[in-house]
């Protein structure tokens, strides 16, 4: 029995070198190389179809298959030992499992396949960059033993696209240099003849090696990339969600707060429409009354009417007098000229004037609920600055009054008249607020001024007065303190509000209570103004 490495070099000489399988029906060419005849000539085709003379694919010495194919009888009967041989078949047996087991694995990826091998293509080992070929491993060996090959760059297999990306665009050389200065690959033309001649070059080696060296910091730093990213991502996904919740949460409450709005307003239209009603019945039962009481009347005269006919043609004189007498005395009671009914008075008069009225009310009332969604501005801008002759420190967004500052707080007659401090910023235009914490301080002052008039709420005494100019607005016995009071600023509707925002927990709608919302004049600019007497006052 032949040994196994005997078996494989005699099958290795006994090999197409065009498919690589067991010669069939070998012939020689002029040159001595033997192929399969059908291999010969379907390379033959293949040639002819590329124009020029065919060439031995081993030697690649000019023949012409046509006129020199000569069968080789020696090689055929030793091709056919060869296969008759128990080794070769036990060998074939061998590789029909091995393929019938790669073939059920499933793993059948994507592979570059030779393209020497015509018949079957086997999947190429490497890819020859001066060929621009694939060549599987038979036909690698092949290439590798001619010499005038056996230097050309060989790479991992790839396709056509890939090799085209490995030659300049401009030039079709081979990218084998790297520059520096524009971090591109480039040919060896690029660097003597293009836009890369004065640039920094250096080979594809050294800027592998280059690039090999801060791999592992580029890596680093870019999955350090990546997971800010994915972290950014997350908190994205996780603002889109609470933005979703915070929607349907603000959705909820408006339906809820229009439902209970329009209930409301359907209530109290029945209330109305049923009032309106009970007036109706009232007044239709008074003058139905009156009809009754006219109709009984008029009965009367009818029966008078008929008696005084009849009367008419008595000639008895005392019969005619008597009944004349009882007729004339009996009591009847003027009738008006036009009979009206004192009727009550209407619960509601819509007329036109009501109309215009409850309207114009209404879409006040739109507005103000319009204003009260809209989200209010900030206030942590609002800084203040020490008004000329006033007595103040201000830190920290505090102000503090001075030892020796004894203000009397009152009506004043000059805008000067107490001390105030007023901030940097001015409001022309738009919705301002600004919170202050009262608590530490007992008189206080807060509001805002212009050259020409000063709004403000006051507290003084446990007395809560809301001055516009001279003229008190308003005027409380406020015996709890205030501990936050919120001024807001409406430049649109040139109003004026003060709350108490001292409650800051429980139903928001109790957070604010307003205490007196004032019409101003449109003056502009304006100043926040601040003052007290004793304490401090903290800007929230």
């Amino acid at each position: 029995m032949a040994e196994p490495g005997a078996v494989a070099r005699l099958e290795e000489d006994l090999t197409c070198p065009i498919c690589l399988g067991i010669y069939s029906n070998p012939v020689s060419l002029s040159c001595g190389h033997s192929f399969c005849k059908e291999c010969i000539q379907e390379a033959h085709s293949h040639q002819h179809c590329r124009q020029g003379p065919f060439r031995c694919p081993v030697c690649y010495a000019q023949a012409d298959p046509t006129m020199e194919l000569q069968p080789n009888i020696q090689l055929r009967s030793i091709v056919q030992k060869f296969l008759d041989a128990p080794t070769h078949q036990e060998e074939e047996k061998r590789e029909v499992q091995c393929e019938e087991k790669g073939e059920n694995s499933g793993q059948q990826d994507e592979v570059i396949l030779c393209d020497f091998c015509l018949q079957e293509p086997q999947p190429a080992t490497k890819t020859c960059l001066g060929c621009e070929a694939s060549l599987c491993q038979a036909h690698l060996s092949k290439h590798s033993m001619k010499s005038p090959l056996k230097y050309h760059v060989l790479v991992e297999p790839c396709d056509a696209q890939l090799l085209a990306e490995r030659r300049c665009p401009q030039h079709g050389k081979l990218l084998e240099c790297y520059c520096k200065t524009d971090s591109v690959c480039i040919c060896v033309l690029c660097c003597v003849t293009s836009s890369h001649k004065n640039h920094k070059i250096t080979t594809l080696e050294e800027a592998f090696g280059q690039a090999q060296g801060v791999f592992p910091e580029t890596l680093k730093a870019v999955k350090a990339h990546e997971a800010a990213l994915y972290q950014s991502i997350e908190n994205l996904l996780k603002q889109k969600e609470e933005v979703k919740t915070k929607e349907s949460l603000c959705r909820n409450r408006l339906e809820s707060l229009f439902e209970e709005m329009c209930l409301q307003l359907d209530n109290k239209k029945g209330e109305v429409l049923k009032a309106l009603s009970h007036n109706e019945e009232q007044q239709l039962f008074q003058i139905q009354t009156q009809i009754e009481k006219h109709k009984e009347g008029k009965d009367a005269a009818s029966h008078d009417v008929q008696e005084l006919e009849a009367l008419r043609d008595q000639k008895d004189l005392l019969l005619f007098t008597k009944a004349f007498a009882a007729i004339q005395a009996r009591k009847r009671k003027p009738v008006p000229m036009k009979a009206v009914v004192g009727l009550p008075t209407p619960p509601i008069i819509v007329d036109e004037l009501t109309t215009d009225t409850t309207l114009r009310l209404f879409r006040q009332f739109l507005s103000d609920m319009q204003s009260l969604f809209k989200a209010p501005p900030v206030h942590e801008h609002l800084t203040s600055s020490m008004y000329r002759g006033g007595g103040f420190a201000y830190s920290n967004n505090t102000i503090f009054a001075s030892s020796s500052n004894t203000l009397k707080f009152g009506v004043s007659k000059t805008l000067s008249a107490i001390p105030h401090m007023e901030s940097d910023q001015s409001f022309s235009e738009g919705c301002h607020f600004w919170e202050v914490d009262t608590s530490h301080a007992r008189c206080w002052k807060l509001g805002i001024v212009h050259p020409n008039f000063e709004c403000y709420l006051q507290m003084s005494h446990d007395y809560l007065r809301v001055f516009l100019g001279q003229t008190v607005i308003t005027e409380k016995d406020f015996c709890t303190a205030l501990k936050v009071v919120r001024v807001e600023l409406d430049c649109r509707r040139n109003t004026l509000s003060f709350y108490n925002a001292s409650v800051k927990d429980g139903d928001p709608a109790e957070s604010l209570r307003l205490i007196e919302r004032v019409s101003i004049p449109s003056n502009y600019p304006v100043h926040a103004t601040f003052s007290l007497s004793h304490g401090s006052l903290k800007l929230l």
